[in-house]
């Protein structure tokens, strides 16, 4: 149906270019461009991922951990997009914050992954004591031309050491930020994540919330709408979703607050800010 629409359109534009004599051809170029671009874009979701290499410290070996973050299509694992560097990158743990962005390094993913030779990161974390961390991250603007948009996601993830429970549910602080309501680790496949969205300190009520599995490609997905899950929350800004496979799970809370950021040209253009959060699931034993 889609490919009959657009050449239909196309036959259009050419009698309308040749009944005008070239005079609009910008305007119906543009346009034709427009509807090729809006029928065939695939309807997938740009994450931040940072995941660290332990869901959960446990042991006295694990301590010394490591996050491996990128900005890409967590389902697809691909393709990679550029990561300017972050503006922050921290950590909460009882109540106090520290910042770690100097323990970023850039790093060059090889392979398929990463055809345009984009720039992801790696950060090393040493884990002193038991407790809840709450580990977050501000990316720099990122111009996505096809949505003609500023995208800032503000990620975190919390990561439990030795058992100690104390400040999993506690904010960090985020412009847009996801708040467990459901302790974001330790949890079984099938159980229900729930969680509330804040804009700006405030409950954003029915926030649209994107999910996604990291499924690095190697999920058999039947349908384009298969990759990015889609949930509104509630008049308080509150949501459910059970997950049901093992592994990483992306929260993406999206939100427009107006604001406005230059374009590469020069132009204003639409920022959309997102509060994103990870979490990890686990087959349990039969």
């Amino acid at each position: 149906m889609c490919t009959v629409i657009v050449i239909t359109f196309l036959d259009k534009a050419r009698t309308m270019f040749i009944r005008s004599k070239g005079k609009r051809l910008s305007r119906v170029f543009l346009l034709t461009i427009s509807l090729t671009t809006l029928l065939s874009q695939k309807a997938i979701a740009h994450f931040i991922e940072l995941i660290p290499s332990s869901p959960l410290i446990t042991k006295s070996a694990e301590n010394d951990f490591s996050f491996d973050i990128r900005f890409t299509h967590p389902m697809e694992g691909a393709p990679l997009m550029e990561m300017e560097r972050p503006d922050l990158f921290g950590v909460q743990i009882a109540g106090k914050k520290y910042d770690l962005t100097k323990s970023l390094q850039a790093t060059k993913l090889e392979g398929k992954l990463n055809p345009a030779n984009a720039t992801s990161y790696k950060a090393d974390h040493k884990i002193k004591r038991a407790g809840d961390y709450s580990f977050y991250l501000v990316p720099k603007p990122y111009w996505e031309p096809e949505e003609q948009a500023m995208i800032i996601h503000y990620t975190k993830i919390v990561v439990n050491a030795h058992g100690l429970e104390n400040g999993w549910e506690d904010p960090v602080g985020l412009p847009v930020e996801i708040i467990p309501l459901s302790r974001p680790y330790g949890l079984w496949t099938n159980n229900l994540f729930s969680g509330q969205v804040l804009n700006n300190g405030q409950p954003e009520p029915h926030a649209l919330i994107e999910i996604e599995y990291r499924g690095e490609g190697k999920v058999d997905v039947p349908a384009t709408p298969f990759i990015t899950q889609v949930v509104r929350a509630d008049k308080n800004g509150v949501f459910n979703y059970a997950m049901p496979k093992a592994g990483w799970w992306g929260f993406a809370a999206l939100v427009d607050n107006g604001k406005t950021l230059p374009a590469p040209d020069g132009s204003e253009a639409q920022v959309e800010e997102g509060g994103l959060i990870w979490v990890h699931t686990q087959d349990m034993p039969q």
